[in-house]
């Protein structure tokens, strides 16, 4: 099986090359550029170096979400019309995990991402395993959940703006992956792609967000009891 994994969900951007079990290659970068510019010709290059077609591409794999809501639906979109017009598969995967996946042992994996106002996207996994649902918090939740296991804690991802809170609150408890170090390695996507079932509906394959975007926040303030998707798609 020959796959085409991409990560637009956060500044990072990671596209990966793999056959079977091997990753082939990874073209990776973290500057602050706009994904909708970087992401095709990413994917161009990326081909390239294996000499391969987007023909030859068996299954697509997409972080879904959570993280920048611009990311997401530049990556979604891109995956979407590439499965749909070489007739491929196209396979979801949790950010969050793609984070958690790169940390080895058999500690308390915690990703997450900066969701502003002491809030946070965050999951905890153990042994590959999602033991608290990714999900858009109060950090003070999180840590409240933490703080009743006696694991030790491995925090990766928008660790920065949070490391004197965590060293406070769990000392040796801790490991923190600096946030430079936290990069997408573009092989843990794969490995959960490898894992995933294919998308069977994928008109209706949409990104993650774990939150309402600002405009649907708006458009609810303005409708009070009318919390339906399908009348903001309409009215919007």
């Amino acid at each position: 099986m020959k796959i085409l994994a991409f990560d637009t969900s956060n500044q990072p951007l990671t596209v990966s090359l793999a056959e079977n079990n091997q990753v082939l290659h990874v073209f990776s970068t973290n500057e602050a550029r706009n994904h909708s510019i970087q992401l095709l010709p990413a994917i161009k290059e990326t081909l390239a170096t294996e000499n391969w077609a987007l023909q030859d591409i068996d299954r697509i794999v997409v972080a879904q979400g959570p993280g920048s809501f611009t990311g997401l639906r530049i990556g979604v979109t891109v995956a979407k019309v590439l499965a749909d017009t070489l007739n491929t598969e196209i396979v979801g995967v949790s950010s969050l995990a793609v984070l958690a996946a790169q940390v080895t042992g058999t500690q308390l994996i915690v990703p997450l991402f900066n969701a502003r106002n002491d809030n946070v996207f965050a999951g905890v996994y153990l042994n590959g395993q999602n033991v608290l649902a990714d999900e858009h918090q109060p950090i003070a939740n999180l840590f409240t959940w933490l703080q009743s296991r006696s694991e030790k804690i491995t925090f990766i991802g928008d660790t920065d703006i949070f490391l004197e809170t965590i060293q406070t609150t769990f000392g040796t408890q801790a490991t923190i992956v600096s946030s430079a170090e936290s990069v997408p390695d573009g092989y843990g996507i794969v490995k959960l792609g490898q894992q995933a079932q294919p998308v069977i509906d994928v008109a209706n394959f949409n990104p993650e967000y774990l939150r309402k975007t600002q405009a649907e926040l708006n458009w609810i303030a303005a409708h009070p009891g009318e919390d339906k998707p399908e009348n903001y798609v309409f009215e919007v």
